[in-house]
């Protein structure tokens, strides 16, 4: 008799599938996909904490890089404004850009007596930041987003005083969508001298990144103080203003040549910048309005014929801006340029100083009293221009909601900052670069502290967050 056997004996255990890996999505899916994401680096930064295969995607500068600035077609946008003023944020972020820690480097910060850090900003142009060194020895080229600097001794013939100026120009071609931030680039420095015989002329020179050395020393008979405004490039050539704003140097890159000459109105707290027609434009406060005017003609006795371009209403800045009053700049009279002129030179001597800062008080609204602004919900601020923007062409006001970005050709306006501490910043602008992505955390100990209240660190380690990241490799392995 045959024995039996139990049915479930005879079934074998069939094991589950393995697990199916995760797809890769195609690599030319994947890059159309990061194309369409906005041009601040927060959000690629963003998709590269992904995984291992999305930041390689992000750093190849040849396929996504070049390829990521050509398709925006835009102007870089402004991460933050750079600023000298004391007892403010050397960066404070624009708004809605999350850019935080853009600390400058060693090198270029002191104290002073009391302990405050002290920097100096030359120019911030295409990525990229000059500054003074601490001892003013020195010139500093610094790129924040990817921590990299150079420094780069004085010129020939520097000797310390208040007469300097200085400009970095990138060399990249933007229009190819090349990184300025791997790009050669100039530093262009202008400076009191004093030549054989001990005589003052005010020189510039020009540096190269490619060759790293000074070029030719221009010079000029008598030596000027500069302004401490933004420098303008225009045309192959580099402006600044000299002390009071009466007049404007310029360097020829061409000719290595320099020219003083005259500025259309004698006011402080105007900037130099170039317009979008390719004409020097001079900006700034004149009574409640922003009055814009354009160089014209520089004859070779150093006078130069200026157009009144536009005027800019600030009321339109704020809530309650009455949309009619807009359409001429005095609604109840003719515009009398002579009288505002007249009331501010008046108002500069009778009005209270603002530290050093030569002050006018504009016969406008001056006191906040209600606004969106809750960081100075009760302030009295003067307003003024504070700055520029090349791309696109604009300038930088500042008023007691904030600092503003006004578009010179529409009039239309945009706030960057709630910020109302600044007399002068530089915008940084600059699109994502291959080479300033790297994920890392660095720790520092505390070294020594001092009675002032001061603090030295100390760097002890670098940690790649790599290591703690899954590639899809790995996790379909899992």
């Amino acid at each position: 008799m045959a024995e039996k056997v139990p049915a479930a004996s005879t079934k074998e255990s069939v094991s589950p599938p393995p697990p199916q890996p995760i797809p890769y999505l195609p690599a030319t899916v994947l890059q159309n996909s990061l194309l369409c994401l906005a041009p601040e680096p927060a959000h690629l930064a963003k998709a590269m904490a992904v995984s291992k295969r999305w930041r390689s995607t992000v750093h190849c500068e040849k396929t996504f890089g070049r390829v990521f600035r050509q398709a925006y077609l835009g102007p870089p946008p402004v991460l933050g404004l750079v600023s000298n003023s004391k007892g403010t944020p050397f960066f404070t972020p624009a708004a809605g850009t999350r850019v935080v820690g853009l600390t400058p480097p060693e090198e270029a910060v002191s104290h002073d007596e009391g302990g405050r850090a002290v920097k100096y900003v030359y120019d911030a142009r295409h990525g990229r930041v000059l500054m003074d060194s601490s001892d003013e020895k020195a010139l500093i080229v610094w790129n924040p987003l990817s921590g990299g600097r150079d420094i780069i001794e004085m010129p020939p013939d520097y000797f310390l005083g208040d007469g300097f100026g200085g400009a970095v120009i990138c060399d990249a071609d933007h229009a190819a969508g090349d990184d300025c931030h791997a790009a050669r680039y100039r530093v262009v420095f202008a400076y009191g001298g004093r030549l054989a015989g001990r005589r003052c002329r005010t020189l510039a020179c020009v540096y190269s990144s490619s060759t790293k050395t000074w070029g030719p020393v221009a010079s000029m008979d008598g030596y000027v103080s500069f302004n401490f405004k933004p420098t303008a490039v225009l045309n192959k050539a580099v402006y600044w203003l000299i002390t009071k704003s009466t007049g404007i140097l310029q360097l020829d890159l061409e000719t290595n040549t320099l020219t003083l000459f005259t500025t259309p109105v004698d006011l402080p707290d105007f900037v130099i910048f170039p317009m979008a027609d390719g004409r020097l434009g001079y900006a700034g406060m004149m009574g409640p309005f922003v009055r814009v005017f354009a160089v014209h003609e520089i004859h070779d006795s150093g006078l130069a014929t200026w157009v009144d371009v536009t005027t800019i209403h600030l009321d339109a800045m704020r809530p309650d801006f009455d949309e009619a009053s807009a359409s001429e700049p005095d609604s109840g009279a003719e515009f009398d340029e002579e009288m505002v002129v007249a009331a501010l030179l008046l108002a500069r001597r009778i009005a209270p100083k603002e530290g050093n800062i030569r002050s006018i008080i504009p016969p406008c609204r001056a006191c906040v009293t209600d606004t969106d602004n809750q960081e100075y919900k009760f302030a009295v601020i003067r307003p003024r221009v504070v700055g520029f923007l090349e791309n696109p062409c604009s300038v930088l006001v500042q008023n007691e909601l904030g600092t503003y970005m006004v578009f010179i050709e529409s009039n239309e306006h945009k706030r960057l900052s709630q910020s109302i501490h600044f007399t002068t910043v530089y915008p940084y602008t600059s699109f994502h670069t291959s080479g300033m992505m790297g994920m890392f955390v660095r720790v520092f100990i505390i070294d020594e502290t001092h009675d002032n209240g001061v603090a030295t660190w100390m760097d002890i380690s670098t940690i790649h967050l790599d290591v703690m990241r899954l590639d899809f490799d790995e996790v379909s392995a899992s």
